[in-house]
């Protein structure tokens, strides 16, 4: 689940099959949910100015996690 704060990649969509495109890292600003409809969130990404985008464009980068 994507909230605030986290850290994300942009998803490409090339039809059927989704991508992450490592190049693209952004900071999730504000989160926006209409009833009915797929959470936004304004991300802003390295070059450039912030924009709204769906949960399904974004992959949230998760920690690793060690089992030493």
């Amino acid at each position: 689940m994507i909230e605030v704060g986290d850290i994300v990649f942009q998803k490409t969509s090339g039809g059927m099959i989704r991508k992450v495109d490592y190049s693209r890292i952004g900071l999730v600003l504000e989160r926006y949910q209409p009833l009915g409809s797929l959470p936004q969130f304004r991300v802003s990404f390295t070059g450039g100015s912030p924009a709204w985008w769906e949960s399904r464009h974004l992959h949230k980068i998760e920690e690793e996690k060690n089992d030493a």
